[in-house]
């Protein structure tokens, strides 16, 4: 019934209608009271609910009967006072709610509203009281789980949206219906942009498969893929979980490689848990150790390598790993069948991702054998394989050594150079197995004479250096070089023959000489050179050399600029009949007019431009000058006889010889037959073949070869029967003793003499004097030059009419 309803009902109370049965009628609880809150009468279900009978009700204040409280409704007082203090025709329909609960736990709803009669005035008060327990609980509990619904739902769609595996739902006709921005991630799109869309994926069976997707950059990823079916929005729909899986395929790849790598990998793998012990070793561990992994597992990592080191070698290599994370270097081990091995071992630790060791790794290789190389290799490197002295490469370690101990001490510190003079020639007349017994048993001569200290080296064929520490002056370092001298005045017995040797020493010292071990090893050898020209057994490094070097080194900037800018000439001497006094030749002679120091002589430049590598180009330049000379002499109507152009060691030694040479004639239009090559006799102390027939093919082409300062090369006279020679030239030492000297003229005359019987033509140079003009005519000597004839000069000082005669 409503409420509007059952006021009527109670407002015809007195009238006609059965206000009683309507009350009872209905399930709320009806009861009524005067304006003292007194009972006037109430429903069933109120007088139930009370526990007491109607007859009790009536009269008794109602919050006495049900609900119990102190007095009456807040709200009914209210309503009540209202009514009393004015009539109001309307105010029966005036209402008053109010809601409380009991200490029972129930929760009521009252209703009151007064009743008045047709002029307004208060008649009485009907209370409604409506039990609402259950239905506000029900409230709040469906407001609860609405709630937790809500929240649920939130979580999900939270749990979805940051979940790295992507989530799909996908209707019967493949149109997404659902995708979390992980999976929208996989095709390189938004949530948003991918609901709704077709993605043409492959909807099979429920077992995983994997499908190959590319991003946006163009970056290929592999992407397994699971089906279930599902009901959504109840419409049947696919779930698709979308994993990608590319990491773990590359991992997958990288452990199947590192496995591979693992067992067959050369070098021995050992790992080993937190504590050291052996959890794994490779194949090659095994075929290093001979262990199996059975037999190591369990086992200190360093079981192979214990028993050769001491506690405090292990103790520094697991302090490195622990404060650095590695140790590398070099530990001996022992194989299962009791062999040893080197090995060169690397241990490092391994750390989880909270920095905590878990492993150790160490990887070990077999160096026997390296390390049986390199002691070889360094026998090889640092001993001269003949006489078992230190070579120049350890001589210079020894060196740069010392120079540092001697910076921190006192004293004199010597290097010692040492050249044996005559040892080629003892080679080629003897032969070099002979030569090779001379160098060995000189080494033990210079050894017995120096102190334990000492080192001495063979830094060369014939040279020697010898290092001198912890001397007490300079005066002692003489006194060494004297013992040397004095050790090989003696003479040597090789294979039952008498050698005799005389050696040029070099001395330079430090401090006195304050500079590092490579120019302390120049100096010595520059004051060994000064000892052989100046002919004297010993010589110390000086000042005066130094400046030398330092002026050898300017000559050779200054020629090599000299060359490029054409500032050297070409001068000519005749050569003539000594009896006619005709000329029968012209040696072609380098000239330098320098702009500063004046003339340079050629036996002050030719010996830089061998240093400084400039001697082929100063070479070909003057065959190249003097051959369009001649051709030039030869258009004029001269016919000078040869052209004698002298060639250096590297311009015959070098492969291009012949071509080069006939280039240059084919060119200047000169015949190869007025061209004579000069070559000085050294060169044929040790001839190369490939020489002799450059020189044999060049002959054969129309030159003629000339041994320049012949007598002073120690050349054996047995060579001169093979060599493809024309001419000899008697060398100016042996003619300026002529004739005063007896032993002079008897070896000028024992070399014509041989040039007569090989049927080589013989010519004096350094001819002077009238007096020495006759005797070589009279000992059969015809040719000559020299400045008795004319000086070398510049072509255009040439005079053809008087030195050829007019044709």
């Amino acid at each position: 019934m409503h409420y509007s309803a059952f006021q009527d009902s109670i407002n015809c109370a007195s009238g006609e209608c059965d206000w009683r049965a309507a009350i009872d009628a209905i399930d709320p609880l009806v009861f009524i009271h005067d304006e003292n809150y007194r009972i006037i009468d109430a429903n069933q279900a109120y007088i139930e609910r009370s526990g007491l009978s109607r007859e009790e009700l009536v009269g008794l204040p109602y919050w006495q009967a049900y609900p119990r409280l102190e007095g009456p409704l807040p709200s009914c007082r209210e309503g009540l006072e209202r009514a009393l203090e004015s009539a109001d025709a309307d105010g029966c329909k005036s209402e008053s709610v109010e809601e409380l609960k009991l200490d029972s736990g129930e929760v009521i709803v009252s209703r009151s509203f007064v009743v008045r009669d047709g002029d307004g005035n208060y008649i009485h008060s009907v209370h409604l009281l409506e039990d609402v327990t259950e239905s506000r609980w029900l409230s709040r509990e469906n407001a609860r789980i609405a709630a937790t619904l809500r929240e649920r739902e939130s979580q999900l769609n939270q749990l979805f949206a940051n979940m790295t595996e992507g989530v799909l739902v996908v209707d019967d006709e493949g149109r997404v219906a659902y995708a979390n921005s992980a999976a929208a991630h996989l095709f390189a799109r938004s949530s948003e942009e991918v609901i709704g869309e077709v993605l043409g994926l492959p909807v099979g069976g429920p077992d995983a498969q994997e499908i190959d997707l590319r991003t946006a950059s163009g970056e290929a990823r592999t992407v397994e893929m699971r089906i279930r079916d599902m009901q959504w929005h109840a419409s049947p729909a696919h779930l698709l979980n979308l994993r990608d899986v590319t990491e773990r395929k590359r991992v997958e790849d990288d452990l199947r490689q590192a496995a591979i790598v693992f067992d067959e990998a050369h070098e021995g793998i050992v790992i080993a848990d937190a504590d050291k012990n052996v959890i794994a070793v490779n194949r090659a561990y095994s075929d290093i150790t001979g262990y199996s992994r059975q037999e190591v597992e369990g086992k200190p990592w360093n079981f192979v390598f214990s028993g050769f080191h001491d506690e405090a070698t292990y103790a520094a290599v697991c302090d490195s790993v622990d404060r650095y994370g590695y140790w590398t270097g070099e530990l001996w081990g022992e194989c299962r069948d009791g062999s040893s091995f080197a090995g060169l071992v690397t241990i490092r630790d391994i750390r989880d991702e909270l920095d905590r060791r878990t492993h150790y790794l160490a990887v070990f290789s077999d160096i026997s054998r390296i390390k049986e190389y390199q002691s070889q290799l360094e026998r090889l490197m640092h001993a001269d394989p003949l006489t078992g002295l230190p070579n120049r490469l350890l001589f210079r370690d020894r060196l740069e050594q010392a120079v540092v101990g001697m910076q921190r001490s006192s004293g004199v510190l010597a290097v010692i150079s040492i050249d044996i003079n005559d040892l080629k020639s003892i080679n080629f007349s003897m032969g070099h197995v002979m030569g090779d017994s001379l160098l060995q048993s000189l080494s033990q001569r210079l050894q017995e004479v120096l102190r334990p200290e000492d080192t001495i080296a063979r830094l060369g064929g014939d040279e020697f250096g010898i290092l001198c520490p912890g001397l007490v002056d300079v005066d002692e370092a003489a006194a060494t070089a004297e013992r040397i001298s004095a050790a090989v005045r003696q003479p040597f017995f090789v294979s039952g023959e008498e050698l005799h040797v005389y050696l040029s020493i070099g001395l330079s010292t430090y401090p006195d000489q304050n500079v590092n071990a490579g120019e302390l090893l120049e100096q010595a050898s520059a004051a060994m050179a000064q000892a052989k020209s100046e002919a004297v057994t010993y010589r110390f490094y000086s000042q005066e050399l130094t400046e030398m070097a330092r002026e050898r080194v300017q000559l050779g900037s200054e020629l090599r600029h000299a060359l490029e800018e054409d500032g050297l000439t070409v001068h000519y001497q005749p050569q003539v009949d000594l009896i006619s006094g005709r000329w029968i030749g012209l040696e072609a002679l380098a000239r330098w007019p320098h702009a500063e120091r004046g003339w340079v002589s050629p036996g002050r430049f030719i010996p830089v431009a061998e240093r400084v590598g400039l001697v082929v180009r100063i070479g070909d330049w003057v065959f190249e000058r003097a051959c369009r000379d001649a051709r030039k002499w030869l258009d004029a109507g001269y016919d000078f006889g040869k052209l004698g152009v002298n060639f250096a060691a590297p311009e015959l030694a070098s492969p291009d010889l012949v071509p080069k040479v006939l280039d240059v004639l084919e060119r200047t239009g000169l015949p190869p037959r007025y061209v004579e090559m000069e070559i000085t006799e050294s060169l044929f102390v040790d001839p190369h073949a490939e020489t002799i027939d450059s020189l044999q093919e060049l002959r054969r082409q129309g030159l003629s070869v000339a041994i320049d300062d012949f007598g002073t090369g120690y050349s054996a006279l047995s060579y001169l029967r093979d060599l493809p020679i024309d001419r000899l030239k008697i060398d100016r030492s042996f003619v300026d003793g002529l004739p005063e000297e007896s032993r002079v003229t008897a070896i000028t005359r024992a070399i014509i003499g041989l040039g007569d019987s090989l049927g080589f033509e013989v010519i004096a140079e350094g001819v002077e004097t009238e007096r020495q003009r006759k005797t070589l005519i009279e000992e059969g000597c015809r040719q000559g030059q020299g400045y008795l004839f004319s000086r070398p000069c510049p072509v255009e000082k040439l005079d053809f009419s008087a030195g050829l005669g007019a044709d």
